[in-house]
């Protein structure tokens, strides 16, 4: 992977992007005057990350940029701030203080929806088992700046973990979380979005096992999430006994713990 910067960078962007290049594997190299095009034909790379003092953005192959954005989690939290419910959070029944293991995170809106329910006193770890939306969402979730103030302190609450969330469930004590939330609707969306969809091809298409819900069920106090399609028989096949029916095309189900 190949680092660069934005044209004309802060010596303090020059140092991030060469701590990225460290961190994640990849090569920095210069901008100068070059096109993005001009960089990878002329280093002989298929993937680069482009460090900017206000995001980063992955190119791979032909396709368009991956990138981090908080998506509908920005809409979600302002109608909260309003004092309108969210759905996902009254059905996992997340309050302030709760510990919330989010297993795909994908580009972590729910895991942002979540920390902002739980608040300070609470925590959010979102996991990803695949390198690039792992980095994305752990640099994103850092500097991302909103015009919500308790947008920004929701999303740098967040820890983000890269490792397969069955590997993640086994490490952590008997009854020692309060939620367990499993979205593989990322892997395989109803609708795409244009920040996600370019990473789909970067993902971990697995499906939800039984191994990965009998952990689950151990490690969490309070209740287990899984949104699917309103059609789907992983409900069924995962034992959630309660389902949130729905006229959209995405519900959840819930097995309750307490």
């Amino acid at each position: 992977m190949l680092v660069t910067t934005s044209y004309s960078p802060s010596p303090e962007l020059v140092d991030k992007a060469s701590r990225l290049a460290a961190d994640y594997g990849g090569r920095m190299v210069p901008r100068r005057r070059d096109s993005l095009q001009q960089i990878r034909k002329k280093f002989t790379g298929d993937s680069l990350l482009l460090v900017t003092k206000e995001e980063i953005r992955y190119y791979e192959g032909d396709i368009p940029a991956h990138f981090f954005h908080p998506s509908m989690a920005l809409v979600r939290i302002k109608r909260m701030l309003r004092g309108e419910s969210d759905l996902l959070i009254d059905v996992s029944g997340a309050a302030r203080g709760d510990v919330v293991v989010d297993c795909t995170a994908g580009l972590a809106s729910d895991a942002i929806v979540f920390s902002f329910a739980v608040g300070a006193a609470g925590s959010v770890t979102a996991l990803e088992s695949e390198k690039v939306p792992a980095m994305l969402i752990r640099e994103g979730l850092s500097v991302y700046e909103s015009e919500i103030p308790e947008l920004n302190e929701a999303m740098r609450r967040i820890a983000v973990r890269q490792i397969r969330h069955t590997d993640y469930l086994q490490q952590l004590e008997t009854k020692s979380v309060d939620i367990v939330y499993f979205d593989p609707m990322f892997r395989h969306p109803i609708e795409e979005s244009s920040s996600i969809s370019p990473l789909r091809q970067n993902a971990n298409a697995e499906a939800v096992s039984l191994e990965a819900i009998a952990e689950a069920r151990r490690v969490a106090r309070k209740s287990i999430v899984l949104k699917e399609h309103r059609d789907s028989k992983e409900f069924d096949r995962l034992g959630f006994e309660h389902v949130l029916r729905s006229t959209t095309k995405t519900t959840y189900g819930v097995i309750r713990l307490c």
